[in-house]
């Protein structure tokens, strides 16, 4: 029985559609995209590629092209979900929240912002420990900080390779949120393959 639920952000709170379009854009409008005929829908498909390919988006991108220069990442075009508050708000009354997530300086920031950090009583962000998904450690982190057995908690995130690979390897239980470029990835095996799977946030109200 689950007594801990754990959430990843991009792509699965946070919807990261702007972002991802104005850095395509931005690097695409670049001297070193333009000198190779990219454009910001060239910039996008190879971000999908990498994704299906479970690969880190915008490294591969960067790597495959030699850019010397990346267009930054614009936390400031985030925007949640609009299901999020409701499904955190009803879904905190039965379990303790957390958060496991690739994130840059500022998460607590962010979810304040959002009006969602009241819910989650456990933050474990890739920037302040020091380990990044799908690193066995970063979880291992989380479910110490919430005094957790993985039997006793749930990975709710949109990457089969991030999210729900490395949780079901320690025995949580795992929900994907089939959203965003994660959402366009299949699963390949039982390793992969997730408890459940759904398309929004609300159906999680369905499942716990």
């Amino acid at each position: 029985m689950c007594r801990v639920l754990f959430f990843d952000v991009g792509y699965t709170l946070v919807n990261e559609d702007a972002v991802w379009q104005t850095r395509c854009r931005e690097q695409a409008a670049g001297e070193e995209a333009v000198r190779l005929g990219l454009s910001a829908a060239d910039l996008w498909h190879e971000i999908e590629l990498a994704s299906i390919e479970r690969k880190p988006q915008y490294r591969t991108l960067v790597s495959k092209f030699g850019f010397r220069e990346a267009a930054p990442y614009r936390h400031d075009l985030e925007t949640l979900y609009g299901d999020a508050p409701r499904v955190l708000r009803t879904l905190s009354r039965r379990y303790e929240l957390g958060v496991i997530a690739n994130q840059t300086d500022g998460l607590r920031e962010r979810l304040d912002r959002f009006g969602i950090l009241s819910y989650f009583t456990h933050i474990v962000s890739s920037w302040d420990v020091g380990a990044m998904k799908p690193q066995r450690r970063i979880f291992e982190i989380a479910l110490q900080k919430a005094s957790c057995r993985p039997e006793e908690a749930a990975m709710i995130g949109d990457r089969l390779d991030n999210d729900i690979a490395p949780a079901k390897a320690l025995g949580m239980k795992t929900v994907w949120v089939r959203q965003g470029f994660g959402g366009l990835q299949e699963p390949i095996g039982d390793a992969d393959t997730p408890d459940h799977t759904v398309s929004r946030l609300d159906e999680l109200l369905d499942l716990f």
